[in-house]
């Protein structure tokens, strides 16, 4: 299922939804300090659909997978593109929020000195990004997250 799963390349200033959209489990990219030319170009190879604010980039007649996103908060923004969207438990936390990485099950007892005492006392199931290092656990900010796309997403 995962394989067929849509991914994205957003333009920066949509750096709020592509977070959500990896709390989802979307492959979502964001290419920084490259041309429009060049992510259109990414967007083809590797079968991605383009999301932008910009009216001019998402009517360009080249043939590319896109979607203007009208809407200016990342909760507005989820429900405007819903329709391509699947709320699956499975699929969810299964990326890294800040750099975009598949997620990686992790023991306790690796990671025990770098994160409080606290949350090794309260959590047993910890996922780590070896890209970039951040170590991930379903706490109350994970519940919120899920709740909330679960509501925008299955009403």
């Amino acid at each position: 299922m995962a394989e067929n799963r849509k991914k994205f390349l957003l333009d920066e200033n949509l750096a709020k939804l592509a977070k959500w959209l990896r709390m989802l489990g979307y492959d979502v990219a964001i290419y920084r300090s490259i041309n429009n030319e060049k992510k259109i170009s990414l967007c083809n190879k590797e079968r991605r659909v383009y999301l932008t604010r910009s009216n001019k980039i998402a009517k360009r007649k080249e043939i590319f997978s896109r979607m203007l996103i009208r809407t200016e908060k990342y909760d507005e923004q989820l429900l405007e593109m819903s329709h391509l969207l699947e709320f699956n438990n499975k699929m969810l936390s299964s990326r890294c929020l800040v750099c975009n990485d598949k997620l990686q099950k992790i023991q306790v007892e690796k990671i025990k000195d770098l994160i409080p005492k606290y949350v090794t006392d309260n959590f047993s199931d910890f996922k780590i990004c070896r890209k970039c290092g951040k170590i991930f656990w379903n706490g109350s900010h994970y519940a919120a997250m899920k709740s909330k796309l679960k509501n925008l997403l299955t009403t």
